[in-house]
């Protein structure tokens, strides 16, 4: 299975890390893909919930360092700060599957 993975990419400087050197890896959201195929609606749908959960939980653990203090309260802010981040370093094939996806999902929510 290909994995899919990001550091904390632009929250980088605002999360909590180790000296250089010491073995220590920054906190990732990651999600796997490659049992998927990205032609297909359904596998779009799944893909779009792995997305979210890889998002929800990395947020889970690393909110309180990632999210500015000012932000604490909106619940919402730290997974859409990760998605936003995971469809930034998507291959474009991943981000198109995901973008059909989505659009289905969202016409789902109205």
């Amino acid at each position: 299975m290909r994995p899919f993975a990001i550091a904390c990419g632009l929250l980088l400087a605002a999360c909590s890390t180790t000296p250089a050197g010491t073995g220590r890896i920054a906190p990732q959201a990651n999600f796997h893909y490659a049992d998927l195929r990205l032609d297909d609606p359904a596998a779009q749908d799944i893909l779009v919930v792995r997305v979210r959960e890889a998002a929800l939980s990395y947020c889970r653990e690393h909110a309180a360092v990632v999210t500015p203090h000012h932000r604490r309260t909106e619940a919402g802010y730290c997974p859409a700060s990760i998605r936003a981040q995971l469809l930034w370093a998507m291959p474009p094939e991943v981000r198109r599957a995901y973008d059909q996806g989505w659009s289905r999902s969202d016409r789902r929510m109205r």
